[in-house]
């Protein structure tokens, strides 16, 4: 049986051709859209997929927006901007449509005294996204209280309900990513504590309540403060996030790193040792450079931003430069996080990474 949904009006999709991307992005950059509609109901989607099959157009997924990057080109296809919203309560079980914006469903769980998300406050994007990317900050992931997914499963025209063992959540991967395009985001589901368990595992919040007292909206107050402090937030500069995945390379290559590189963070990770990408990059003198119109942070080197008007070409450019330092000097390659989209992919856009 199909699950149930958030409630939908009847669908009334418009169509816009040759829409600039760039706006709907935290980076501000990407060329036109040869087709883009909002959905703001599941029938949106599915009908905006049926005209991108009729037309034999490939077809993009986009969220908030936060984590990707755009051609300069565009897109030769369709852009679907998934807008599905609304948050529906059971208790502590929260429904969550996939447009949502995710720190807003933090905020509200807070208000609602509901605790297992404050430490992932003001991440950027939308439940969608979030669900797709598993966010994960100071010391916690949101695969922690995924109970369930509802996705449209574009090859056979059905909607599922994954659970969390199907939903294959990793270290800032899910099965969304591996069928991505093939499995759309309509809803999550998600289950908080009534009771508040404060996690100060992540060094910067235990300092942060050093003689203050814990409560779940003062998690959630240090959280934004670390986050404001440390990174540039899109609202001010424009960026995508983290650009870099932290890697994780095995227990004996770790030891042979380390011995070399004795100044190395390391942390215990899920098939061996998960290194800082951030200091890595900071290592390579990386923190803080311009190049033309893009740079990485002087808040964290982990952010590559566009200060003005630069192009996805100059990023990735800037990009690659950053991964040769860092294979260079350590011998470590360091994946992106970002979501690249190139102009003219396949049926379905799954954002490939072209460097």
């Amino acid at each position: 049986m199909a699950p149930k949904l958030l409630p939908q009006e009847v669908t009334n999709m418009k169509i816009g051709e040759n829409i600039f991307l760039a706006p709907y992005t935290t980076f501000k950059i990407g060329g036109k859209a040869k087709f883009f509609i909002e959905a703001k109901h599941i029938d949106d989607v599915k009908d905006g997929i049926k005209f991108a099959e009729q037309k034999g157009l490939p077809f993009f997924i986009l969220g908030g927006g936060s984590n990707i990057l755009i051609s300069d080109k565009g897109f030769c296809g369709l852009v679907i901007r998934v807008s599905i919203r609304g948050i529906q309560r059971d208790k502590n079980i929260l429904q969550i449509g996939a447009g949502h914006n995710w720190d807003n469903v933090v905020a509200y769980a807070v208000r609602e005294n509901l605790s297992g998300i404050e430490n992932l406050s003001l991440i950027p994007g939308t439940i969608g996204g979030a669900v797709f990317q598993n966010i994960g900050a100071y010391g916690a992931e949101l695969s922690d209280v995924i109970t369930s997914v509802v996705a449209l499963n574009t090859t056979t025209g059905k909607i599922e309900k994954l659970s969390h063992k199907e939903c294959r959540f990793g270290y800032r991967k899910s099965i969304f990513q591996e069928h991505s395009g093939e499995l759309v985001i309509l809803k999550a589901i998600i289950r908080l504590s009534p009771k508040f368990k404060p996690n100060l595992s992540y060094h910067d919040i235990k300092e942060y309540f050093h003689n203050r007292a814990v409560t779940l909206s003062t998690i959630r107050k240090a959280v934004i403060s670390i986050r404001r402090a440390k990174l540039p937030y899109p609202d001010t500069i424009a960026n995508a996030g983290s650009f870099f995945k932290n890697p994780i390379i095995s227990n004996a290559r770790g030891i042979t790193l380390i011995k070399k590189h004795p100044e190395l963070k390391q942390k215990k990770a899920k098939g061996g040792i998960k290194l800082s990408a951030g200091q890595l990059i900071e290592l390579t003198k990386w923190k803080g450079r311009r190049i033309d119109n893009v740079g990485v942070s002087d808040k964290h080197s982990l952010v590559l931003v566009n200060y003005n008007n630069g192009t996805a070409e100059e990023i990735v450019n800037l990009a690659r430069k950053i991964q040769n330092s860092v294979l260079r000097r350590f011998s470590v390659r360091l994946e992106p996080e970002v979501v690249i989209l190139n102009y003219k992919p396949s049926r379905i856009a799954t954002g490939t990474v072209i460097f």
